[in-house]
């Protein structure tokens, strides 16, 4: 983990490291300590129920077992530190997206960190694929090799060799859907997102045209999807009397 945040530091100019804070690669680790302490039977009601005060299901936007759709994001198999991250962003403002604020801003720590567990813990299904009319081609060289010419790494520098994430900083982004990661990367691009560790995704984005947006999310959505890396039960266990 230390060395994949050091080569993917390197990739970020200096002055957006005094820039952005809090510059915290170890957050997401923090926070999959505390969903791996978590029940995650709390998160069912909050997915499949009624939601929570006022605030709508997870699974009415994210759909059954978090598969998402379109720029609605795959929840499924996410590391969960990286998903009671964003929940925590969105919370204080540092991500925004006017739905997931509300959400968030109605949740507590523990739920949080019950949601990332229930998720982590979620099976992806191939469903994302090619929807933007990308080039395939270049999308395949961004991912893999990026482009200098630009100052744009391999996406798989940070995200591992097949885009299924490294660790809990760095997410899963194969079999992704398309349309939602051409929307984060033109957030980043514009600026309106801005809760990137070390400003990396900043960075990076800025390099890339709306062409190599579409190309490379494109790419990364027909990639085979990654497997939950944590399994953990959904059922409660019987008590002895």
């Amino acid at each position: 983990m230390i060395l994949r945040a050091a080569i993917c530091v390197a990739f970020v100019p200096l002055a957006s490291l005094a820039q952005d804070e809090p510059p915290d690669w170890s957050a997401a680790e923090t926070y999959a300590d505390a969903a791996a302490e978590a029940d995650p039977l709390i998160a069912i009601p909050l997915v499949e129920g009624e939601g929570t005060d006022g605030a709508w299901a997870c699974a009415s936007c994210h759909g059954e077992n978090g598969q998402g759709a379109g720029p609605i994001p795959a929840l499924a198999g996410l590391p969960a530190g990286y998903i009671v991250k964003q929940l925590h962003d969105y919370a204080a403002g540092a991500r925004l997206n006017d739905n997931m604020q509300y959400v968030a801003n109605r949740l507590d720590a523990t739920q949080m960190a019950a949601l990332g567990a229930y998720y982590a813990a979620q099976i992806r299904q191939p469903t994302a694929g090619a929807t933007l009319g990308g080039d395939l081609a270049r999308g395949r060289t961004l991912a893999l090799e990026g482009d200098w010419t630009v100052d744009v790494p391999s996406c798989f520098s940070c995200h591992g060799p097949s885009g299924w994430g490294v660790e809990q900083a760095f997410p899963p982004i194969a079999g992704q859907h398309a349309a939602y990661i051409d929307r984060q990367l033109s957030a980043w691009k514009s600026g309106d997102r801005a809760n990137s560790p070390l400003g990396l995704m900043h960075s990076v984005a800025k390099g890339l045209s709306a062409s190599d947006i579409k190309s490379v999310s494109d790419y990364l959505a027909e990639l085979p999807p990654p497997q939950p890396r944590d399994r953990v039960s959904l059922t409660r266990e019987p008590q002895d009397e």
